[in-house]
């Protein structure tokens, strides 16, 4: 009798067990995911710090996706992106399910970090329809680490700096012009402070500039250490001649933007290749404003977006996100009025009229030419040597 009972506890145990494996394997196909995401909120965990980014995403992408399949759009704002990389770890570390992040903008070493933690979300990509047209070298890997479909191509970003044209010449093209620059010009010029996205861009890329491209892909962790020290050396003679004799750096980009539109200083920089003829057209900078490139090349890379394994609404997260990555959604992103983010689309896979649009809108005379965007792109360094350059300059130039 005993052996009975245990028999058909056994089974029931089983069964139950099948059950629960059974309910997880939901079907993505597309058709399901229409539906199922059909009148649903979607999380999406972004950084807030630009006023035309928010106002895109709030306004255009949210009354796209609410008119298209009646998606709710809930864009959370963050200052610190590390901040969230955290949560999610510590919810995966404490198993918890159905999170509050569903979509997640990210690359570089946070991506290398959460997908390290096992946090995110195997493989989605394959589940995109649009996937098709995306321009397939933005698939492989971020900072050197392999993406294998954990995250999906938002965007396409190449450093660049913007200063008023009308003085006629370029204010520098290489870290030894720019330390002349500073030394004849005192006060306009400086950069954020690391942590900042933008001001650890700019060291890195003093640090390419320095160092060498190649020599710095090739170095090992510790030979880049010592090889830094020629770095911070530099960094060390620029500050004295810097905006507020480098005693204090703006704290973000958002800050420099301001310090540049008020005549403080006479150069700004960012990420968004497009950003010059973007703040003309809102008036925040002057119509001489214009976009340039140093001569080794600047730091070129993509930012994505990725779903957490947790994610409570992964129907939805699908449908929002090849939204985000479709011919209509990219090419108001990559209007100055909007965004004036550079699209990741394949021109190769687009109909002619849609290949024309992007194309006119890769075109200004506040920006380089796309030759030479393409001819000076440098490719970042991996997330450990990132991590490297950040903690040096806190330590050798921040704390002072």
């Amino acid at each position: 009798m005993k052996k009975v009972v245990f028999l058909i506890l056994v089974l029931m145990a089983v069964a139950c067990g099948k059950k629960e494996e059974d309910a997880t394997k939901l079907d993505y196909s597309w058709g399901k995911v229409e539906k199922n995401s059909q009148g649903t909120e979607v999380s999406i965990y972004m950084w807030g710090g630009s006023a035309e980014i928010n106002k895109f995403m709030d306004t255009f992408v949210a009354n796209s996706l609410k008119e298209k399949n009646n998606i709710i759009l809930n864009r959370v704002p963050i200052t610190d992106i590390k901040d969230t990389v955290n949560k999610l770890i510590v919810e995966n570390q404490a198993g918890k399910k159905n999170g509050s992040v569903d979509i997640i903008w990210i690359n570089g070493e946070n991506f290398k970090l959460l997908k390290e933690s096992n946090v995110l979300w195997g493989n989605f990509v394959k589940n995109l329809p649009i996937i098709e047209k995306v321009k397939q070298e933005t698939l492989i890997s971020d900072f050197g680490e392999p993406i294998n479909g954990l995250e999906a191509p938002w965007g396409e970003t190449q450093f660049n700096f913007i200063y008023d044209s009308s003085t006629g010449t370029l204010p520098f093209i290489d870290h030894e012009t720019l330390k002349e620059y500073v030394k004849n010009n005192p006060g306009v010029f400086t950069y954020p402070a690391i942590p900042d996205f933008t001001g650890s861009a700019f060291v890195r890329n003093m640090v390419i500039d320095i160092i060498g491209e190649e020599k710095a892909q090739g170095m090992s962790n510790e030979k880049f250490k010592v090889a830094l020290e020629e770095v911070w050396n530099y960094f060390e003679e620029l500050e004295p001649y810097l905006w507020r004799k480098g005693e204090t750096y703006p704290e973000s980009e958002g800050k420099l933007d301001i310090l540049y539109s008020n005549q403080e200083i006479a150069v700004t920089m960012g990420y968004a290749v497009n950003k010059a003829s973007n703040k003309i057209t809102s008036g925040e900078f002057s119509e001489n404003s214009k976009s340039f490139l140093i001569e080794k090349g600047t730091l070129f890379n993509n930012h994505y977006l990725s779903i957490p394994e947790n994610s409570k609404n992964k129907a939805g997260a699908l449908y929002v996100v090849n939204y985000l990555l479709s011919e209509d959604a990219q090419l108001a992103k990559q209007d100055p009025k909007n965004w004036g983010d550079s699209t990741i689309l394949d021109m190769s896979k687009l109909s002619q009229e849609d290949k024309e649009n992007f194309e006119i809108l890769g075109q200004s005379d506040a920006l380089p030419t796309l030759e030479e965007r393409a001819t000076k792109r440098v490719r970042e360094l991996s997330p450990e040597k990132l991590e490297i350059i950040e903690k040096g300059w806190l330590e050798k130039i921040g704390k002072n």
